[in-house]
């Protein structure tokens, strides 16, 4: 076999995984063409495994330090690019077809074709041809990422934009249309040339902590505030806290790229007034969608690059030997990272737009309360899931692989708990209906809580978090091993306590079908009343009509006097004496239709 074949199968052999998760989630839609988790996951995996597949090449160099001995084979640097990139086109080609096609004809069926594959298949070309320079500049796989974030959050927004308008709202003729997609093809020809031209010209100097621009770039921070940063001979504590906000370097960095665009689209008053939680029109997603995107970027980032950085380069064994506890160095770690999400994520951006409002009369002119909210709310939770992956993993980039992992399958285990909770809630009952029956209790109990759960059913991953927050302490102690099938057996664990509980929580209370006052009602149509007045038992209501199980222990025990309703010329209404004491009435009309209360039993 030649030395190139080699290099192609090395090539082929370190995109095959990553490529077959990319192609599995874009194919989802065709697997489950009803679902919505699958058409977002489908969205998601053209948005962001393209763009992963495409880095991913020569992201691995730098990644296992690799890079030096890569170049020094007995080939042009010419040759190896040209390998490098054949397999990697022909990865997200075929991965791009695969999402494409579960895209636009599963998962956004409403978007107008002749634009958006338009607009699809110049973004593949222009990640394609970006990928080499982007990744060379930034000399890793996640800075690549980042530095082309701008391009999928501002594609992604406006793709959803059309989505959601149709393709009326598309403002651009078909000439336009070419002409656009022509001048995408040249600026990938142009990112393509620069792509070679500095590979050709790219020099390798060595490091012990790694070529990442982002963690060994030049520093811009004034010595009088870097001394602050700096270890001191006592202070463990604080020195804990100083290498966190060290190693989050790249955090800080983005987010004061960030800080002044944001700044000046206030100034300028681009923010739209007043504030809107889902901008409209193309113009808005292309100017907030990039900090957006960022914000929410940096959120994962802050979780997963301090941790993933140490295992990475090596220094994680060696500061487990210091004389601290490991609680002290996981629980500094991990507040230093909530900490650090939260206010890239959030508070800075809120206080700079704040500032921005009040040169124009009011500090809130440019807030939504609402998507503030929101962000606090799951912003916090991407952060220490991504934290969470970061220690089950071996390094950053297969933190980043587990942090996409988990977020696909935890909403998978939690629908299939749900499923299954909702299929024994249809044959038994739930857990709150046998409860309720066998004490004889108003059917309305739980009713608030259960309508709770049903509309907010983040509360869902709760025990996930608890269980989360303890294994990830676990495995902070110890050097993750195993490689994929490693992880796989770490998420196992959490993926089963998700689905353990969205079926208890289902097939306990939410699930249920449970209506006792519908059943007495089609009970009492049977019995030929008139316009008498009737009384009788539970059992002898049971005994006449086929009533469920939890209905006949329900009515156990009770009495039920019926009589005919004046107000309506069919209708009649029962009361039922329970026999916990609890008083019902059901009131049913002329029409069939009905109404049930219930009253608590007088002490």
């Amino acid at each position: 076999m030649s030395a190139r074949m080699v290099r192609i199968k090395k090539e082929a052999r370190a995109l095959l995984r990553p490529w077959c998760a990319v192609v599995i989630s874009g194919a989802l839609p065709l697997l489950v063409p009803h679902s919505s988790m699958a058409a977002k996951i489908n969205v998601l995996s053209f948005l962001f495994g393209i763009p992963l597949l495409a880095t991913l090449s020569l992201g691995n160099e730098f990644y296992h330090r690799t890079f030096p001995l890569w170049l020094a084979q007995p080939a042009s640097r010419m040759q190896l690019w040209g390998e490098k990139m054949g397999v990697m086109i022909a990865a997200v080609l075929s991965a791009g077809t695969v999402c494409g096609i579960g895209m636009f004809l599963f998962a956004l069926p409403r978007m107008h074709l002749t634009y958006n594959m338009a607009a699809a298949v110049a973004y593949v070309l222009l990640t394609m041809a970006s990928a080499t320079f982007w990744t060379l500049a930034a000399r890793s796989t996640v800075g690549g990422l980042l530095l082309i974030a701008c391009i999928f959050g501002m594609f992604y927004q406006f793709a959803d934009d059309l989505g959601a308008a149709g393709p009326k709202a598309v403002p651009w003729s078909a000439g336009a249309t070419t002409a656009a997609f022509a001048a995408c093809i040249c600026f990938a020809a142009l990112m393509l040339w620069l792509g070679a031209r500095r590979l050709v010209r790219f020099q390798v100097t060595g490091g012990t902590s790694g070529e990442d621009l982002l963690l060994s770039g030049p520093s811009v921070m004034p010595d009088a505030l870097a001394g602050w940063f700096r270890v001191r001979p006592t202070g463990a504590f604080l020195n804990l806290i100083r290498k966190e906000l060290r190693l989050l370097r790249p955090v800080w960095v983005i987010e004061f790229l960030t800080l002044p665009y944001i700044a000046f689209l206030a100034v300028v008053h681009l923010l739209p007034v007043p504030p809107v939680l889902l901008p409209e029109g193309v113009r808005q997603w292309a100017i907030l969608g990039p900090p957006a995107m960022v914000s929410m970027g940096m959120a994962g980032l802050a979780g997963i690059l301090s941790l993933g950085e140490e295992r990475t380069s090596g220094t994680q064994a060696w500061q487990m030997t210091l004389p601290i506890s490991f609680g002290l160095q996981w629980g500094v770690k991990l507040a230093v990272a909530m900490v650090a999400g939260v206010a890239c994520s959030v508070l800075l951006p809120v206080l700079v737009m704040m500032a921005g409002g009040i040169l124009y009369g009011s500090p809130y002119l440019y807030l939504h309360f609402q998507a503030i909210h929101d962000d606090l709310t799951y912003l916090p939770l991407l952060t220490f899931a991504c934290f969470w992956c970061a220690c089950a993993a071996s390094g950053t980039i297969r933190a980043v692989v587990c942090a996409i992992g988990a977020f696909a399958a935890m909403p998978f285990a939690s629908w299939g708990g749900i499923l299954l909770g909702e299929n024994l809630a249809r044959a038994t009952g739930t857990l709150k209906d046998f409860v309720v029956s066998s004490a004889h209790l108003s059917p309305f109990a739980l009713a608030g809580l259960a309508a709770y759960g049903r509309g907010e059913r983040l509360w869902l991953f709760f025990p996930t978090l608890l269980f989360a927050l303890f294994q990830s302490y676990r495995l902070f102690r110890v050097q993750p091993q195993g490689g994929n099938r490693g992880l796989v057996r770490r998420l196992l664990p959490v993926a089963a306590v998700t689905m353990l509980w969205s079926f208890s929580a289902y097939a306990g209370m939410l699930a249920s079908q449970w209506e006792p006052f519908e059943e007495t009602h089609r009970a009492l149509d049977r019995i030929q009343h008139g316009r008498t007045n009737v009384q009788l038992s539970g059992e002898e209501l049971a005994q006449s009509s086929s009533l469920s199980r939890p209905t006949q222990r329900w009515l156990a025990g009770s009495r039920i006097s019926v009589a005919p309703d004046l107000s309506h010329a069919a209708g009649y209404f029962a009361t039922i004496h329970l026999a916990s004491g609890a008083e019902c009435r059901l009131i049913v009309t002329q029409y069939g239709g009905s109404a049930g209360s219930c009253a608590e039993p007088k002490r």
